[in-house]
């Protein structure tokens, strides 16, 4: 699949690796920067969704441009490869959430999401419809302070080519491909967060916060991760 992702915003908070050793599966660890798991609130718009031989119907079907919040974290599988797992991912498309459910094991719930963004601010609001959990970020930044990710803890948090995902109780990794990304520090002037307690993390303090500029993205099919 080709998509872009634009109008991101990372809110990451430390916790300790029992947090998130609590709900991975088997196979999986924490992947850990200085001694810290890592837990993420990130919102995005997913936009130009294209899939090979179905282009025309997602346009049809008017699924290839969709608000996303995910609550997400980083690990290590059982061959010493890092990537992301997905506690949740909220998006208020209900045929993006089906297919991702059931073809990706992926575990995406429908939301109603909202982006209100100008040249130097963004805001995200999401509400989560089974269970209310909302999800909001806004932020302001310098629109002319846009460079590469730093070495360490940035890069660490941003620059993920690759997800872990169960899938019919197997476990999955899935690579995709962009270009480094343009990101810029921001201050965040508004945070609700119950979608990251919804997924079973405390969280504390004020989060590390990155925006980012557009991305293409291309994402590769799964291939099954054989457990030692």
């Amino acid at each position: 699949m080709r998509q872009t992702w634009n109008h991101i915003v990372w809110c990451h908070w430390p916790v300790e690796p029992e947090q998130v050793s609590a709900f991975l599966p088997d196979g999986l660890t924490p992947d850990l920067f200085e001694g810290k798991a890592w837990v993420g609130l990130i919102p995005f718009s997913m936009q130009n969704l294209r899939v090979p031989g179905l282009s025309f119907l997602t346009r049809l079907l008017r699924v290839n441009n969709f608000g996303e919040v995910n609550v997400r974290t980083y690990v290590t599988g059982p061959d010493g490869t890092s990537g992301v797992w997905f506690c949740t991912l909220d998006s208020d498309d209900w045929l993006a959430v089906a297919t991702a459910n059931g073809a990706f094991g992926l575990p995406y719930r429908l939301a109603r999401t909202q982006l209100e963004e100008t040249g130097t601010s963004r805001r995200w609001i999401s509400r989560r419809r089974r269970d209310g959990a909302r999800a909001e970020v806004a932020v302001t930044f310098d629109d002319h302070s846009w460079r590469p990710a730093r070495e360490g803890l940035e890069t660490f948090l941003v620059e993920r080519y690759r997800l872990f995902t169960l899938r019919r109780g197997k476990l999955y990794r899935g690579e995709l491909h962009h270009q480094p990304w343009s990101v810029a520090p921001a201050t965040l002037t508004h945070l609700v967060s119950e979608t990251v307690a919804a997924a079973g993390v405390s969280v504390s303090g004020e989060p590390h916060v990155l925006v980012g500029q557009a991305v293409g993205v291309t994402v590769y099919p799964l291939r099954r991760v054989r457990l030692n």
